[in-house]
């Protein structure tokens, strides 16, 4: 709703020039228009139109035309309202004192209607009246994001580009092959001083942080751990070197292995051996208990069997299972998530429970 109606200039013209090129939006002619005038010539719906600077510009947006007379009596101007209901009336234009009357008289007509009530305002010269409108924002999924169909509840997860009304959600990595961004990587390195013994600090990662996986390599001795699927940790004498991607979960990952290797170098790696796992006495069956007590406080009661047999065991969180197998301790999963999580709370009140023996050199 912009003036002067005839797109000449103005407000009017500079947002026709703006949204003329997308069919999504339109146009709708409200009053008389004379010949010459911008308003009069998009009505003959042309391909083209040109702009204020000369410049042409292709004319995709539809055009509609309604009557609508600036000069109408309380009975008009009462139809047209209950036609088109809406929640809102402003009286711009008339002597105040009558509008103040007509106000009075539709306020009257809609005060019985609990459903869809109309608010009519009447404001003075310069007053500001601020309207609140909840609208909806459509994105289109593109790339690989697109290739599946998400179901009912589903979370798209991605990158939003928006390029003038049009609201794209993309895969990170396909950023470059869709929009005009770039994506760049920060990679971290920092060296850390450490003269313990590499085997014990490799059994406390494992033990704080589950599974850790160690990385072969041809071309160089030094060892190498890698924690989280994210944070690499190289042996370099008389320093370990971490490296990873930067992110704010992994640069909280990268803080936490390094208070584990600062711990590690307080301890004294020629007076303390690795703990060494005793089986003989470990109760399997408090074990399991345990367990299903564990999870159950994780992950609600009903995500566990109440009763099973043999070493077999599941967990179902949000209609996905997690095998557990009890004799090697293994867990096998479709999401890896929900792998990593059972899989370390598996291991950890495995180590726990079992009784450990020290060997002081």
């Amino acid at each position: 709703m912009a003036s002067p109606g005839m797109m000449q200039s103005g407000l009017s013209r500079e947002l026709f020039e703006m949204w003329c090129p997308d069919p999504k939006n339109g146009v709708i002619i409200a009053g008389y228009c004379v010949e010459g005038t911008l308003a009069k010539e998009i009505l003959k719906e042309p391909e083209e139109v040109t702009t204020m600077s000369g410049q042409r510009l292709p004319m995709k947006c539809s055009v509609e035309y309604i009557s609508f007379s600036a000069h109408t009596d309380f009975e008009q101007t009462s139809h047209f309202i209950r036609t088109i209901r809406p929640p809102n009336v402003v009286l711009v234009h008339g002597e105040m004192t009558e509008m103040s009357r007509l106000k009075a008289a539709l306020e009257r007509e809609y005060e019985g209607s609990d459903e869809n009530p109309v608010k009519v305002y009447n404001p003075k010269n310069l007053e500001t009246i601020t309207f609140h409108f909840r609208g909806e924002k459509m994105a289109k999924v593109m790339g690989e994001l697109a290739i599946h169909k998400p179901k009912e509840n589903d979370v798209v997860s991605g990158i939003m580009v928006k390029r003038n009304f049009n609201c794209h959600i993309i895969s990170p990595k396909e950023l470059v092959k869709y929009s005009d961004l770039s994506v760049s990587t920060i990679s971290q390195r920092t060296s850390i001083h450490y003269t313990g013994s590499w085997q014990l600090l490799h059994y406390l990662l494992a033990s704080m942080y589950g599974s850790v996986e160690v990385i072969l390599s041809d071309n160089s001795e030094n060892k190498s751990l890698r924690i989280f699927d994210t944070i690499t940790i190289v042996e370099e004498p008389p320093v370990v070197v971490l490296e990873w991607v930067a992110s704010p979960t992994n640069d909280m990952y990268a803080d936490a292995v390094m208070k584990v290797i600062l711990k590690a170098q307080e301890l004294d790696s020629n007076a303390v051996s690795i703990p060494a796992v005793t089986s003989a006495t470990f109760d399997k069956m408090h074990y399991k208990e345990c367990l299903i007590e564990l999870f159950q406080e994780m992950f609600g009661e009903d995500s566990v069997p109440k009763l099973f047999k043999g070493e077999k065991l599941y967990v179902t969180v949000n209609n996905i299972k997690a095998n557990i197998d009890l004799t090697s301790l293994e867990v096998t999963c479709e999401n890896e998530k929900l792998q990593r999580i059972v899989q370390t709370a598996v291991t950890k009140l495995y180590e726990s429970l079992a009784p450990v023996t020290l060997g002081i050199k």
